[in-house]
């Protein structure tokens, strides 16, 4: 039972990470109208999946049957490797390697999605074996 909060908590706390740390703790660069940069749509991008995220971990608490918890972690997984796609292949950043969406935003959203998928998965993972 205390499971659900623990997972629920963490990943409330990464999606609005992810949400909101590339238009405030790891800034993408600033908006400019008459170049728009790639890095500024890939932190419009994650601003939704992040979004998405928090609310799977809102609904970690709130819910009580372990298959639909499991399916929402498989959910977190998923949208977990998306993370750090958007600013890798999808969408990218920058150009200049001495821009911080390439020195900080990046690697920041890698790490976050890479917890994303551990703490997904290793819920869904223990919520397997609580059903058997």
């Amino acid at each position: 039972m205390k499971n659900k909060y623990v997972v629920g908590a963490l990943l409330l706390v990464l999606g609005l990470l992810i949400a909101f740390g590339p238009q405030s703790i790891f800034p993408v660069c600033e908006f400019n109208p008459e170049k728009p940069m790639k890095c500024n749509w890939m932190g419009k991008a994650e601003l939704g999946v992040g979004l998405v995220i928090a609310v799977i971990g809102v609904l970690q608490m709130v819910m009580d049957h372990a298959k639909v918890r499991q399916g929402l972690s498989m959910a977190a997984v998923l949208l977990g490797v998306l993370v750090p796609l958007l600013p890798l292949k999808l969408i990218g950043v920058c150009m200049n390697v001495h821009m911080r969406c390439v020195t900080l935003t990046r690697p920041a959203l890698i790490m976050l999605g890479v917890l994303t998928v551990l703490v997904g998965g290793l819920s869904a993972f223990a919520l397997n074996k609580v059903e058997k």
